[in-house]
């Protein structure tokens, strides 16, 4: 009798064990996931992202930890929309204008109409229609989730080492780096210059030794390489395009993400990409301010003085959006909400 007793205790003990075990659940493991920039912690790009992975830890309750991977570690942004495809990384944001080889129409923002234009009219357009269209194309042809406003970088404008530029004429005969692409190489043509695609590192060297005259870069990309020891004296802000970095998320890793989590991705991302864009702008400014504090003479021609300008090149554009293949209805757009 004691020993049935003793079993059926044991049992119970057992039973009651089990209940418990079945009534409480594991605890949910965070959402780790890899952010891939090959930009440098002070970078515009990088403080905005910071932002971003703080907040969005915060308002997840630590169910969604993202790591950002910096100056390149993972990826260069050339090869990370590849990655993204593939499900190797799961988010990146790459600049618009390394994705002209995947969907031309995320270089749109490059093309003549937009040479000169004040900053609030190119951020209404990729606000808008313009750049939900081209979010959507992504989508569809990178196995992506867009995660809505993009980043800002800043004007991309001129710089050289012997010549001030202050009219469309005094571009003439300059030979002038850029960062590779068919638009860069048109549009300096249509100025009267020689447009050369030569490697971010090696424009320090190309400078001294005088093989290009002058580069088009942005004002914080010309202070973090120092070109004014490089020989730049002068620059001129033409406004060619403003750049832009497009968030994506791998779809593989989207679909993993309970519908509360996406939600939220979706919120934090809307709401902290203004900061991004104040910083970038602030940081352009100080970039600009050192400049000259170093000696370089920055001209800055007028809204109006641009237009010519602009009207200037705009011949090229038509070519140049037969050749790329943009989207002839997506330039519509663009050019009527541009007054053109």
């Amino acid at each position: 009798m004691r020993k049935i007793c003793k079993n059926l205790c044991l049992m119970a003990v057992l039973v009651s064990l089990a209940l418990f075990a079945g009534s409480t659940k594991a605890p949910a493991q965070p959402y780790e996931f890899k952010i891939s920039v090959d930009t440098v912690p002070n970078h515009p790009r990088n403080m905005g992202l910071e932002i971003f992975i703080k907040e969005l830890e915060k308002r997840s309750g630590g169910k969604l930890t993202p790591k950002l991977y910096h100056s390149g570690q993972l990826y260069k942004d050339a090869h990370v929309a590849k990655a993204l495809g593939m499900g190797t990384v799961e988010m990146a944001v790459p600049g618009n204008w390394v994705l002209e080889g995947i969907d031309t129409n995320t270089s749109l923002t490059m093309l003549p109409m937009f040479f000169g234009q004040p900053g609030e009219i190119t951020e209404k357009l990729i606000d808008g229609k313009v750049g939900e269209a081209v979010a959507k194309s992504l989508e569809k042809k990178l196995n992506v989730k867009a995660l809505g406003r993009w980043y800002e970088l800043g004007y991309d404008n001129c710089w050289t080492i012997k010549r001030k530029v202050t009219k469309v004429e005094e571009f003439k005969g300059l030979k002038m780096r850029h960062s590779g692409g068919s638009i860069p190489t048109e549009r300096f043509k249509a100025l009267g210059a020689t447009g050369v695609f030569i490697a971010w590192p090696d424009v320090p060297m190309a400078l001294v030794q005088g093989t290009v005259d002058g580069l088009a870069t942005t004002a914080k990309s010309a202070e973090g390489a120092k070109l004014h020891e490089a020989g730049v004296k002068y620059g001129v802000f033409t406004r060619n395009f403003m750049g832009y970095y497009i968030p994506m998320v791998s779809v593989k890793f989207w679909n993993s993400l309970p519908g509360d989590l996406q939600k939220t991705m979706l919120e934090v991302w809307k709401e902290h990409a203004t900061q991004q864009r104040e910083i970038a702008r602030r940081e352009q400014k100080d970039a600009e301010e050192f400049l000259k504090s170093k000696g370089v003479d920055i001209f800055y021609p007028s809204d109006e003085e641009l237009a010519k300008w602009r009207k200037h090149i705009m011949p090229i554009q038509e070519k140049l959006i037969t050749e790329l293949k943009h989207d002839p209805e997506l330039v519509k757009i663009a050019m009527k909400e541009l007054g053109l």
